[in-house]
């Protein structure tokens, strides 16, 4: 059947990620690669199941409310991922990240123009199971002449320094501390190529794959650059388990392996704590049965083999699309018959994690009891549903689901159902996406245009008489339809950094849902660009010099 655990999910673990790449910097040179890095990163791990954000060329402010976001979701989670590609710096001891705008003219201007790692570890610190921080930040330090001239505290170092991991983390950085990292001459820089190329390998464990990363990079860059590690992390961790077939094949000819295995006495002392401390922890029955495979009679053969059956009964693979006959035979009606239609939708483009489809079950349950009228479209590629109620009308409910799932994702959304009537699939088995106009339009700004709120909204005064407000102006979306304007300001910089500062510290929203995005500077609308940091040139600084190959 397609869920055999219907109506409850099985438990599985919950991961959550922020991917960061910074490029477009404003005063020092521009890097290529960082946004490439972080989208393509953030894609892969879409695909392994991590509830990922990604954030490109962010201001200080969207990046320390992204870092606190991903300490909120990190309660009680599996794993906890922080990525950054950019320019770091380590400066007086401490070590600092730079989002685009960053202005370092001395190190009193560290703490208001980039974010320091230790804020980062404090909001992961005991949240998650465990937490991986990887730095592909140990660029040149682009400030060090400039903090140096200042002449207070210790000198500042080309790249990152050194950094202490707590129990239950992972620190990797691009290249050794005080060294500095290339950016790269194709797509990727070097570190995050090889990230990518190993990360969605079954059973490779973490630390092997970044030695594996480590080889690569010192190959790739003729031993110029080398990553390296601070790991504090008990038992195991892989981002893709091991493929079903193995352990299957392990476990089918046990006497051969037992008999490849050393005599008793004939290992080193100590090396079946050492091999049994090394998998305890792992979720991978794979690990547990070559303990048991090595140390058939061992100390802690009891432990193991009750370890691997807790691991076995609460094992939930990915789950697969179903075929469009199940699909649209089982009746909407039905609690099973919706889950089996999400699992539809949710796998389109990839199979899903039995924990996302958890987590999307209880988003379809908290829809079914909003009031009046409702609706509900799922992102396929994103593996998320966004939901309305209380709007005007059904067809109004349609029409803001639509939009606002396609603003938030990036990507035309599937209705999934409106008020109590759930779509089914085509003969085919394909669901119809929706790419809506309103998302489409630039240039001239119009209000009939604005996406994402009600015809009533779209009357008041904000929304009608932008185009004629006064100038500097900009306006400011976010996804859940909240609208932020600023006019008659300093410049068209100010204005479009105080509409998005404005929306982005929206209490209402409380960091959800996603970044806030630039919807007009001016009176022209450039919402298809996802811009989520103003596009003006700032004219309090000087202009930036010219973009170079290092980073």
């Amino acid at each position: 059947m397609l869920l055999a655990t219907s109506p409850a999910f099985a438990q599985q673990e919950r991961r959550v990620a922020l991917i960061v790449g910074v490029g477009a910097y404003r005063n020092v040179p521009a890097l290529a690669n960082p946004p490439n890095d972080a989208r393509d990163l953030g894609a892969v791990l879409d695909r392994l199941g991590f509830e990922t954000e990604t954030l490109v060329d962010p201001d200080r402010l969207a990046l320390e409310a992204g870092v606190r976001r991903l300490g909120q979701r990190a309660r009680g989670a599996d794993a906890a991922f922080f990525f950054f590609a950019g320019h770091g710096l380590e400066a007086a001891g401490r070590n600092w990240l730079l989002p685009a705008p960053a202005e370092i003219r001395s190190d009193r201007d560290l703490r208001f123009e980039a974010l320091d790692l230790d804020s980062v570890l404090e909001q992961l610190d005991g949240a998650a199971r465990l937490s991986i921080l990887v730095l592909d930040a140990c660029r040149d330090n682009p400030f060090r002449k400039r903090l140096q001239a200042s002449g207070r505290g210790a000198p500042a170092a080309s790249g990152l320094g050194q950094a202490s991991a707590t129990v239950g983390t992972l620190l990797a950085f691009a290249t050794a501390p005080g060294t500095v990292a290339d950016d790269g001459r194709g797509r990727n820089s070097p570190f995050t190529t090889a990230l990518l190329k190993r990360i969605e390998t079954p059973g490779l464990e973490i630390r092997q794959l970044m030695a594996e990363v480590r080889r690569e990079v010192r190959e790739a860059t003729q031993g110029r650059q080398v990553p390296w590690e601070n790991s504090a992390l008990e038992g195991s961790f892989y981002f893709r388990a091991a493929a079903a077939s193995a352990p299957a094949a392990a476990a089918a000819a046990p006497s051969a392996a037992v008999a490849a295995a050393p005599a008793p006495g004939t290992t080193a002392p100590g090396a079946e704590t050492v091999f049994w401390e090394s998998v305890r922890g792992s979720r991978n029955p794979a690990d547990l049965r070559a303990y048991l495979t090595r140390y058939p009679t061992g100390v802690f053969a009891s432990l193991a083999r009750n370890r691997l059956e807790e691991v076995e009964r609460n094992r939930s693979p990915d789950l697969r699309r179903p075929d469009a006959a199940s699909a649209t035979a089982l009746d909407p009606a039905t609690p099973e018959g919706r889950e089996a239609l999400l699992l539809s939708v949710l796998s389109l483009d990839h199979s899903v994690p039995r924990g996302r489809l958890e987590a999307q079950g209880r988003a379809l349950q908290a829809y079914q009891e909003s009031k009046q009228h409702r609706a509900i479209a799922v992102s396929p590629k994103q593996q998320r549903s966004f939901r309305v109620f209380d709007s005007p009308s059904a067809a109004a409910a349609e029409e803001l689901v639509l939009e606002r799932c396609q603003l938030r994702n990036d990507e035309p959304c599937v209705l999934f159902a409106v008020n109590e009537v759930f779509r089914t699939p085509q003969q085919s088995g394909e669901w119809p996406r929706r790419a809506m106009e309103r998302l489409r339009h630039e240039g001239p700004y119009r209000p009939d245009k604005v996406p994402a709120i009600t015809a009533e909204r779209r009357k008041e005064a904000d929304i009608a008489g932008y185009g004629r407000a006064r100038e500097p102006k900009a306006m400011a979306i976010h996804p859940l339809g909240r609208i932020f304007v600023k006019t008659g300001a300093a410049s068209a910089f100010a204005a479009e950094t105080e509409a998005l500062k404005i929306c982005n510290d929206d209490p209402a929203r409380d960091g959800a849902t996603g970044s806030c995005l630039l919807y007009a500077a001016g009176n022209t609308v450039v919402l298809p660009g996802h811009h989520i940091a103003p596009l003006a040139t700032d004219p309090a600084r000087p202009a930036a010099p010219a973009p170079t190959s290092g980073r």
